[in-house]
């Protein structure tokens, strides 16, 4: 038996540059982050009988690989040429479709698990690529590169895409004081909405043309987020949040609404936060707010009964617990 632990991700500057239609005419830059919260995936080989039998949020036993009704779990069993006498668990410690990489940490999970399993060495680079094969193409799921590369690797990296999809992964080393700085900075605030960003990402390719120059913008915060990051400077890294989330709700109408409007408004009315983005594709999920005040901030929340984590951010991608 193998058990995995593959952390979430949080974007922090250029997310959505790693979107074919972008990266395929301007290249992708972004910097990415791993935080303490998780997907577990639990694999054996079954001795008893030759049945497939997955366990998540609901348990299916299945003669072979073929009958399995978790699409992403079908997908990589056969990848790996898997046909039966196998089984499948997993498990989250946040929701799932909330904008923090899940499709992709499960997929991340897994591969790793099976190469464990199997005995095959596969590289972070090449676990990432056939986690991006596999969700991207196979199953034609909507999305980039990112959550795949930074669930694979961990940490908090820089990751440039070519025009041709290769990608270079450099780590951003940031002294251990300035760390904890930030993270206590930092608050994951729940919206309770969540989304299929799917239709999201599609909805961005009807207007290509317009987005790019968008794009363009969001990827400029780069290079002035990693200083941010490197100094601790934490007003500046929320005011990018700040500028990033007005210029990502021009990218479509599906990113936000008045509901997830008025919640950012009125995080903003509370003075000690200084500004945050809906991460992911939007619709839903969470705000990454930046707070001057955490225990200011926190009361607040408290007191409005909205759902919120603090994160702390965590060096390693997918790995064996067991």
């Amino acid at each position: 038996m193998i058990i995995t632990r593959t952390p979430y991700r949080i974007p922090l500057a250029g997310g959505g540059t790693d979107l074919d239609f972008y990266y395929k005419k301007r290249g992708g830059l972004l910097i990415s982050a791993t935080f303490n919260q998780f997907i577990f995936a639990i694999l054996l080989r079954r001795q008893i009988d030759n049945k497939v039998l997955i366990q998540t949020t609901d348990t299916q036993f299945s003669r072979n690989t073929e009958q399995v009704k978790h699409l992403i779990i079908r997908e990589i069993l056969k990848f790996f040429k898997i046909k039966d006498r196998f089984q499948v668990g997993t498990f989250s410690t946040l929701p799932t479709r909330a904008g923090l990489g899940s499709s992709s940490s499960l997929i991340v999970g897994i591969i790793f698990g099976l190469s464990k399993i199997l005995k095959i060495k596969l590289s972070k680079k090449k676990i990432a690529e056939i986690a991006f094969l596999i969700e991207r193409k196979k199953l034609k799921y909507q999305g980039g590169w990112q959550d795949q590369i930074i669930s694979s690797y961990g940490g908090i990296n820089k990751i440039k895409i070519s025009k041709n999809g290769k990608f270079v992964v450099q780590k951003i080393n940031i002294k251990k004081n300035i760390l904890n700085k930030l993270e206590n900075k930092l608050i994951l605030v729940f919206t309770k909405e969540t989304r299929d960003s799917t239709g999201i990402i599609n909805s961005q390719k009807l207007n290509q043309r317009r987005n790019v120059k968008y794009y363009d913008k969001i990827k400029s915060y780069v290079t002035i987020m990693e200083t941010a990051l490197k100094k601790g400077d934490y007003k500046k890294i929320g005011e990018i949040f700040h500028e990033h989330w007005k210029i990502k709700k021009q990218l479509s109408k599906k990113i936000s609404n008045s509901k997830l409007d008025k919640i950012y408004l009125n995080l903003l009315k509370e003075k000690s936060f200084i500004g945050g983005k809906l991460i992911g594709a939007g619709g839903g999920g969470f705000y990454l707010m930046v707070t001057k005040n955490t225990v200011s901030s926190i009361k607040y929340l408290k007191s409005k009964k909205i759902n919120f984590t603090k994160l702390k951010f965590v060096k390693q991608g997918s790995s064996k617990i067991i």
